[in-house]
């Protein structure tokens, strides 16, 4: 039987697909290895790994400027290195930008270290007013596709970047 990271991680390249991205960057995760995996072998979606990501938040950017578009997966921990970027150029100059973070310091997380930035993390982004919409337990697995297709048309339709946070290490009802 598929574990629930195996089943959302089939969810989240789903999702993905649906948007038919031109380029998809990430920071190395093994959290959700079989996504980045899954894409690094896709033979129409260009993709690369990003060593920072405010780098990641700078590139998509770009790719986005240029007319295509761009998916960007990075660690939830990973937004306090990009938040300034987010805010002061990608949401600034109306940029149309998916994000999607996977979220550390919820169920399941071993690493006491990423709490202190994890938690507060969603109450960040609404200071921020950076629109973020969240996965995990509490919302069935069939509609996380769903969520990151209307999460990339919202930041097509709005002119701003999207975050959609997951939490796939499980949860209460894992």
């Amino acid at each position: 039987m598929a574990t629930f990271q195996e089943l959302a991680c089939k969810e989240i390249i789903k999702g993905i697909e649906e948007i038919n991205p031109d380029y998809f960057l990430s920071i190395p995760c093994s959290t959700v290895a079989p996504v980045i995996q899954h894409f690094e072998n896709h033979d129409k979606i260009i993709s690369f790994p990003v060593s920072r990501e405010e780098e990641g938040v700078g590139i998509a950017a770009g790719i986005s400027l240029g007319g295509k578009v761009p998916v960007l997966l990075i660690q939830d921990t990973g937004i306090g290195n990009s938040i300034l970027a987010i805010t002061t150029f990608v949401k600034a100059y109306h940029v149309p930008m998916l994000i999607l973070v996977t979220r550390r310091g919820g169920f399941g997380e071993i690493n006491s270290a990423v709490y202190h930035f994890s938690e507060p993390l969603p109450q960040i982004l609404d200071d921020a007013n950076v629109k973020t919409f969240r996965l995990d337990y509490r919302v069935p697995l069939k509609e996380w596709s769903v969520a990151i297709r209307q999460g990339f048309q919202y930041a097509q339709n709005t002119h701003r970047p999207i975050i959609v946070m997951f939490n796939i290490k499980g949860g209460a009802a894992q």
